[in-house]
């Protein structure tokens, strides 16, 4: 599990986690190759996971008043 920002272990930062690390690992044989953007920008959100630096949605929307 990993620690969320808000300091206690939290199922959807596993979650996160996850499908970034899915989307890192998604060349499929057949399909396109991940630009050189995208494999860098990954590996920061996994970072940013495992270092705690996420927070909810509905802190990110009201912070940026969506």
């Amino acid at each position: 599990m990993r620690l969320g920002s808000d300091g206690v272990y939290d199922q959807q930062t596993d979650l996160a986690c996850a499908l970034l690390e899915d989307l890192r690992n998604a060349a499929d044989i057949d399909g396109p190759p991940l630009d050189a953007d995208t494999l860098p920008s990954l590996v920061r959100g996994l970072a940013d996971v495992s270092a705690g630096r996420v927070k909810p949605l509905n802190e990110y929307e009201r912070e940026r008043e969506l």
